[in-house]
């Protein structure tokens, strides 16, 4: 809807920007959630392919194949460092989101549930 001068309305415009920021919210509060999930997984596969490698090792499990356990426990690793940088920036994503958005998505459940992601999980400073 425009006005007689072809131009949008300023109300208009406000609550786009409103909508966009409550959207950009719930997108980057899925990305932190998603990400925490990804990270945790990685934990739990370090922990049973440690366990793996070390019952194999006890066992006197072929060299080789030990060595095999070994570098899938590395990329396992290397994933979850990867996926820890990734919560990192999506944890400060959502603190920013919260700071633009916090007005409008006020006492609703995302923002309660965001808001305790980010006490859980603080974002690492700068």
């Amino acid at each position: 809807a425009t006005d007689r001068t072809g131009s949008v309305p300023r109300e208009q415009t406000l609550q786009t920007a409103m909508g966009d920021a409550a959207r950009q919210f719930k997108i980057k509060h899925g990305v932190a959630k998603r990400t925490l999930k990804e990270l945790q997984s990685y934990d739990k596969e370090i922990a049973q392919q440690k366990d793996k490698v070390e019952k194999m090792t006890a066992e006197g499990v072929e060299p080789t194949d030990i060595r095999q356990q070994t570098m899938v426990l590395q990329e396992a690793e290397a994933c979850k460092v990867d996926a820890r940088r990734r919560l990192d920036g999506a944890l400060q994503d959502l603190e920013e989101q919260v700071d633009i958005a916090g007005e409008e998505l006020k006492d609703t459940p995302e923002l309660v549930e965001a808001l305790a992601l980010l006490k859980e999980h603080p974002p690492p400073q700068n």
